[in-house]
């Protein structure tokens, strides 16, 4: 039995800002038969530091594991989504390995990791989005189109590739994100209401904001 399989998970970058979203559906069943549990309660986003999130999509449990742990064993000032991402995908495939190492099953845990990078200046202002998987060892992808839907992701990469643009002011991106989430949990009982959303600005930081 696996928690929140059904994710819609979306990351979308603005000029200097990132938006990040996920539905609260958990769900204990096999997706290829009955769903045992449902559930509208899960918090599938994490904030990692001042200008770095993550939201979680898979085997949630294991997930939010690695989460804790990792956060119990990062450097304090550990920030800027680059340097947070090469220290947290090491850190799940290590553990990943450690755990399931000659371990039969279908497992999957996935991560988008999204935030600020610092620039020339030495602000927090340069977004960027990654995404790492376990059956690809927590290999990390770039996503360079300014938005990325992972889990359940072909409706709502549909909608976003559609209505995204890049010049979207913080409110206009955040409404996006969270209508997107909410038109694919209309037709598809896997996602559930309601949206979580957070933001990462240069000046506030990382922050749940719905």
């Amino acid at each position: 039995m696996e928690l929140t399989k059904g994710t819609l998970a979306i990351a979308a970058q603005g000029k200097n800002f990132v938006v990040l979203g996920a539905d609260s559906k958990g769900m204990l069943g096999d997706l290829v038969g009955p769903i045992v549990i449902g559930s509208s309660r899960a918090m599938k986003i994490a904030l990692f530091s001042n200008h770095v999130g993550t939201a979680i999509y898979g085997a949630a449990e294991f997930g939010a594991n690695i989460l804790l742990q990792f956060e119990n064993a990062k450097e304090r000032d550990l920030d800027g989504v680059t340097n947070v991402l090469e220290k947290f995908r090491v850190f799940c495939r290590d553990k990943w390995n450690e755990w399931f190492r000659g371990v039969g099953g279908q497992l999957f845990l996935g991560f988008i990791v999204a935030g600020l990078d610092k620039s020339q200046n030495g602000e927090y202002n340069v977004p960027r989005i990654y995404s790492i998987e376990s059956p690809l060892n927590f290999a990390p992808a770039l996503h360079p189109y300014g938005y990325a839907c992972r889990g359940i992701f072909p409706l709502g990469t549909f909608i976003m590739d559609e209505k995204y643009q890049e010049d979207m002011s913080v409110d206009d991106l955040c409404s996006l994100v969270e209508s997107t989430i909410s038109r694919v949990a209309q037709v598809d009982p896997r996602i559930g209401l309601p949206a979580r959303i957070a933001l990462i600005t240069p000046m506030e930081g990382a922050r749940i904001v719905r």
